[in-house]
């Protein structure tokens, strides 16, 4: 049954989001047109399938924390997990008078669709990494060694590094090596904007991949332990741990799916490398 339901929402929803995408484009202002042309298509289809709605609220929120964060002139960007490419045209307003958003993913079709949307965006680049991961698997691709990461960048060269819905797919080790990674390409007193999802005292009613009964490491925990990677959360201290001295915390948006006061799914940190 759920595969007849699935295979009835694409054939609805994919043609129907051209048609609806078409209509909404001729009724707008030039500058609100210019973020509808860059949805990528791929959205809308099992690649990596996202709502739109989830869509709209990802470039809300980052327009709104990078206007109050990013004041590098020119900044260098990094976007760990880019997805479809989301906050690619957030970050070109910031980048196409100069520096660079790179946008990082393991997913084929993701980068492939980055390529295609966004091809005339200046200053933005995408690329597919051969990083492993439980959860996301590569078809094709010699993954990198243990405590390797592919990633096309420089120490010390970014001023800002997103990692959206990346670390919430992580085990401990994993989450060690790669914010030891952020760290290390990121300019002195440069930013980091990473997602988690904080273990509380609360049960989700809507979905149980959010309710973290099995524990992995001490402070980490999985909902399905068949395959941790699907859904990883890490308690309050186990994340400040983690941080250890390496980042401060500027801010903190509480996530709503493991019970957090704000309308953000998962928890939001803004860090600053120190």
């Amino acid at each position: 049954m759920r595969n007849i339901l699935k295979y009835l929402f694409y054939m609805v929803y994919y043609p129907a989001s051209f048609v609806w995408r078409k209509l909404d484009g001729i009724g707008s202002w030039k500058e609100t047109k210019w973020w509808i042309d860059h949805v990528p298509d791929a959205m809308f289809t099992s690649a990596t399938y996202a709502s739109y709605a989830v869509w709209i609220q990802h470039q809300g929120m980052f327009s709104v924390l990078m206007s109050l964060y990013l004041k590098k002139d020119k900044p260098n960007i990094l976007d760990f997990g880019c997805g479809m490419g989301n906050l690619a045209p957030v970050a070109y307003h910031f980048v196409r008078n100069g520096g660079k958003f790179l946008g990082i993913d393991t997913d084929a079709k993701s980068i492939a669709a980055c390529h295609k949307t966004y091809k005339d965006l200046e200053n933005c680049e995408f690329y597919r990494t051969r990083d492993p991961n439980a959860w996301y698997p590569q078809d094709g691709v010699q993954p990198t060694k243990p405590g390797e990461i592919d990633w096309p960048v420089k120490s010390n060269s970014q001023d800002l590094v997103v990692a959206m819905s990346v670390f919430t797919h992580l085990q401990e080790k994993a989450a060690i090596d790669y914010l030891k990674k952020i760290h290390d390409v990121l300019v002195q007193d440069g930013l980091a904007i990473i997602s988690f999802l904080i273990v509380r005292d609360y049960v989700n009613p809507n979905n149980d991949i959010y309710n973290y009964k099995h524990r992995l490491t001490p402070g980490w925990f999985t909902a399905t332990p068949a395959c941790p990677e699907c859904s990883i959360g890490i308690e309050h201290n186990a994340l400040l741990k983690l941080l250890g001295g390496k980042f401060k915390v500027l801010g903190h948006i509480e996530g709503c799916l493991t019970g957090g006061k704000h309308p953000s799914l998962q928890d939001l940190f803004v860090l600053q490398k120190i």
